[in-house]
């Protein structure tokens, strides 16, 4: 899910989030789907009873004065999640790659009702897992620089959904 995409009320984004989060969604679809996955891209309003793998909302923090920066992976409270240790484990692998390999900076702490209560999480069938990361702030003038770098971006969150479906990121070179 591109956050924000198709919203004109309620929380329709930081600055430059929403183009952020649609430009990442659909190179992300590209390379997941080159790597085996089936995908299917979505924006705000999409509701589905079918069961999925893994539904995925991708957002641009909002910019916090002083900070520096940096963003958070989220997953529903168990209250509002079926499949709340699935949703865990795969944010868990998502958030093991993500910072290591997009040079944003990690803050855990930001995770708040806003994101463990989503309201996506409402719209979508109990048995799928669900994960929202906060890429980094759009307008922070670290963080705009790497996500305006689609292809880092990209490969860093493709790197921990393949590692949370056990799919080789990297190409196999034989010996």
């Amino acid at each position: 899910q591109a956050g924000h995409q198709n919203t004109t009320t309620g929380a329709t984004g930081a600055p430059e989030e929403m183009a952020n989060n649609i430009r990442i969604r659909d190179r992300l679809g590209q390379i997941l789907i080159s790597k085996g996955f089936q995908v299917f891209l979505c924006d705000a309003n999409f509701k589905s009873t079918e069961d999925y793998s893994l539904a995925l909302a991708l957002h641009c923090d909002m910019n916090y004065d002083g900070n520096e920066g940096g963003g958070f992976v989220d997953y529903p409270d168990p209250s509002v999640d079926s499949a709340n240790a699935e949703s865990k484990r795969i944010k868990e692998a998502i958030e093991s790659e993500y910072f290591n390999h997009s040079g944003i900076r990690n803050v855990p702490v930001r995770s708040n009702p806003n994101t463990k209560f989503y309201y996506w999480w409402s719209y979508l069938s109990a048995k799928t897992p669900c994960v929202i990361i906060e890429m980094g702030e759009s307008i922070d003038a670290h963080d705009k620089v790497i996500l305006a770098d689609t292809d880092r971006v990209t490969n860093a969150i493709a790197r921990g959904i393949c590692k949370a479906f056990d799919v080789a990121f990297d190409p196999i070179v034989p010996p």
